[in-house]
């Protein structure tokens, strides 16, 4: 770790290194090092150069000295997994926001607490954050004591969870906004089970403009982009994930450094 640790300024090795938990440590750590492999590759500046700032949301952003910001990205880690979702020379206006989810990773947990509690009391437990209409459609899955329909009904849940953090996380607000109960992705789905487009609605009406997407990844994980089109409409093609090796990443920020 000392090695990818000495790539980062002292503030980031702070942030790293303030986890208890290691795993969590690790991933705070490769989520540092993927944002400035990817702004020192596709921005063309110093690995030393290639720092994220906050914007008055503490969106993490990368603006350069004349304040143009050509790469846009966000980035989201979960249960081993850091992802990195970006659009390099973005169209004014446009914005994005990733998720990742890892129904596997609270798999006994959650069996554990709908054996004992009920699938109702399950989503109960998460409804302030989640629009009525999702309660809704959340309750009438309502899987039977079979472990196979609660699996399913389980990837129901963090499919929407997947679809609505991402949606937050492009707006540039907390988990917490005021508006999250006004929002509501319907027809939501597991990527096996989507059947069109994922419709987003937000205060009763449907929002126009954002394109929103759930991929499966690697067999347990589910990840959700959400993006925000440009002022004239334009939009991107989300291509496939790509699996990044640390060891080129660390390989190129050392060649790309110029001393921190």
């Amino acid at each position: 770790a000392s090695r990818a640790l000495s790539l980062l300024t002292e503030k980031e090795r702070a942030s790293v290194l303030r986890y208890y938990h290691v795993r969590d440590a690790k991933l705070a750590l490769a989520s540092a090092l993927v944002k400035r492999y990817a702004i020192s590759r596709f921005c063309g500046v110093p690995w030393s150069s290639a720092e994220a700032t906050r914007d008055a949301r503490t969106k993490p952003v990368f603006r350069t000295s004349d304040g143009d910001e050509p790469l846009l990205f966000n980035v989201s880690h979960q249960a081993g997994l850091a992802v990195l979702f970006a659009v390099h020379n973005p169209p004014k206006g446009l914005a994005v926001g990733v998720d990742v989810v890892c129904p596997t990773e609270r798999r006994t947990r959650d069996l554990g607490t709908l054996a004992g509690e009920g699938w109702n009391s399950f989503v109960d437990m998460h409804a302030e954050v989640f629009g009525l209409g999702e309660v809704t459609a959340l309750n009438k899955i309502n899987p039977g004591a079979d472990v196979a329909e609660r699996d399913r009904a389980l990837r129901y849940f963090y499919a929407l969870w997947c679809l609505r953090e991402a949606y937050v996380k492009m707006t540039g607000e907390a988990l917490l906004a005021s508006w999250l109960r006004d929002l509501e992705m319907r027809g939501f789905a597991p990527p096996e089970d989507m059947t069109g487009p994922q419709e987003v609605w937000f205060k009763g009406e449907e929002v126009k403009g954002v394109d929103i997407k759930l991929v499966s990844l690697l067999g347990e994980y589910m990840i959700s982009t959400a993006v925000r089109r440009g002022e004239n409409g334009e939009g991107v093609e989300v291509g496939d994930f790509k699996m990044l090796d640390i060891e080129q990443v660390l390989a190129f920020g050392e060649d790309a450094t110029d001393a921190l």
